[in-house]
C-alpha cells in the first residue's frame, strides 16, 4: 500500500511554528528610570562645561551692553511656561532702568521625558527629567555655547548642575521643545540678557502653565 501523505494544512502549520521560532524578539522598551539615567548624562555633558562669571572684553565684546551697567542692570527675568509663546519679560534695576528693553519676548521651554507631567513643580525639578525647573533661581555664569549643541548660542546659567539655562536657538515653535533649557527666539534678546545680567543678583522666576506638548523626549 502506498504511504499515506501528511495533510497540507499541517504541514503548514509546523513550516508556521519553525519561522516563528527564528523570528527575532523584539528589545524590550526602556524603563522611565533608565531613561531619566540617560538624560542625565546630557545634563552632565553640559553642567560640567566651565563658565566665566563676568563676561570679559578679551573673551567677547558687548555691544548691547547699557552705558551705566552694572549700575544698571537686569534684576528679574521672567519666563512664562504658558502656551503659546512662553513670554520672557526684562525686569531692570538702576539709574538708567527706563530705558531699557523689557520685552515680552517669545521662548520654548522644556518638553519633559515622555510621560512625565512637567507642569508639577517637584517633577520640573527632578534631574534628568527634560523639564524646565519652576521656581527662583540667581543667574550663575554665562558662556558662549552649549557643549552638546553648538546652535545654542550666548547662554545665561540659572541651574547649571542640570545643565539648565537661557540661550538662543534656531527653532522656536508655539510648544514645549528643549530638552530643559529656555530656547530664546532671537539672538540679539540672548545677547542682551547675557550682556547685563550679574552673577548672583539677577533672578530668574519660571512660572506658569505648562502644556504638553506633540512631542516629549524618549
Amino acid at each position: 500500500m502506498p504511504k499515506k501523505r501528511r495533510p497540507l494544512k499541517r504541514a503548514r502549520k509546523t513550516r508556521s511554528r519553525a519561522s516563528q521560532k527564528s523570528k527575532p524578539k523584539k528589545p524590550a522598551k526602556p524603563t522611565l528610570k533608565e531613561r531619566l539615567a540617560r538624560a542625565r548624562k546630557l545634563e552632565v555633558l553640559d553642567a560640567g562645561k566651565p563658565t566665566f562669571k563676568i563676561p570679559l572684553l578679551t573673551l567677547t565684546s558687548h555691544p548691547l551692553r547699557n552705558d551705566d551697567f552694572p549700575q544698571t542692570f537686569i534684576q528679574e527675568i521672567s519666563v512664562s511656561l504658558d502656551d503659546p509663546d512662553h513670554w520672557l519679560t526684562l525686569t531692570w534695576t538702576g539709574p538708567s532702568a527706563d530705558s531699557q528693553e523689557t520685552g515680552p519676548f517669545k521662548t520654548s521651554p522644556g518638553a519633559g521625558l515622555r510621560g512625565l507631567n512637567c507642569d508639577d513643580e517637584a517633577t520640573s525639578r527632578r534631574s534628568g527629567s527634560k523639564c524646565t525647573p519652576k521656581g527662583t533661581y540667581p543667574v550663575q555664569g554665562f558662556q558662549r555655547r552649549l557643549n552638546s549643541d553648538s546652535r545654542a548660542t550666548y547662554v545665561t546659567w540659572f541651574k547649571q548642575s542640570r545643565g539648565i539655562a537661557l540661550h538662543y536657538f534656531p527653532i522656536v515653535p508655539d510648544h514645549a521643545a528643549s530638552h530643559g533649557c529656555v530656547r530664546i527666539e532671537l539672538e540679539r534678546v540672548a545677547r542682551l540678557i547675557q550682556d547685563n545680567s550679574l552673577v548672583d543678583e539677577t533672578q530668574v522666576v519660571v512660572s506658569g502653565t505648562w502644556t504638553k506638548p506633540p512631542k516629549q523626549w524618549s
